[in-house]
């Protein structure tokens, strides 16, 4: 009787604990529709390599058992309450991702970046994910990835839930822009946030 007791109560700990761990991403593709962002001299959009980003995510994560919710699928544009007005559910590992493309004036500048605000709410959530890619996304480059804790994009330091903002490259450097435009690299840079959310 007592065996069987303690069968049971291993079942119903580990039934709650898979409840607990049940992850919902919800993926933000920045730009869309009249507002493209910025362009790189060949005319590349930004919104538009942060929704081919976006969906190499959503893809990945569908893979994984992973819930996922899309600000936007196609050239579209939504407004920042539309964007990012995700509550905390319980029993949910919510985690917010923006995409968006790096530019500068000088053309030699180069490497992904990671931002987290570090006064938003669950900055310590977003932290941990942000050093984590860091690490990750240093198999993808030879320079480096730089974490920024001051991140000042109203959808990450307002965010209800941990949030973090992705830019993968520059658009104006013409050797981050290819990896940008290489759906390989889209895929790798996806399996490596899904591997580093799920752990």
């Amino acid at each position: 009787m007592k065996k069987t007791a303690l069968i049971f109560a291993a079942i119903l700990a580990l039934s709650v604990n898979a409840k607990a761990e049940k992850i919902k991403l919800i993926i933000d593709a920045a730009h869309g529709g009249t507002d493209a962002g910025a362009k790189s001299a060949n005319g590349d959009k930004e919104s538009e390599l942060c929704l081919q980003f976006a969906n190499a995510l959503k893809d990945e994560a569908a893979k994984n058992d992973i819930e996922v919710v899309m600000v936007r699928t196609t050239d579209e544009y939504k407004t920042l309450s539309e964007r990012n007005n995700f509550k905390p559910e319980a029993g949910v590992k919510s985690l917010y991702i923006s995409f968006h493309m790096n530019t500068e004036s000088s053309k030699t500048a180069r490497g992904a970046v990671v931002q987290y605000n570090s006064k938003a709410k669950d900055a310590a959530a977003a932290k941990l994910v942000a050093e984590k890619l860091q690490s990750s996304f240093n198999r993808l480059n030879d320079i480096g990835t730089v974490i920024n804790e001051n991140c000042k994009a109203m959808v990450i330091k307002n965010s209800e839930i941990p949030a973090i903002l992705i830019e993968p490259g520059y658009v104006s450097n013409e050797q981050d822009l290819r990896k940008l435009k290489d759906k390989g690299i889209q895929q790798e840079m996806a399996m490596l946030i899904v591997n580093d959310i799920k752990q």
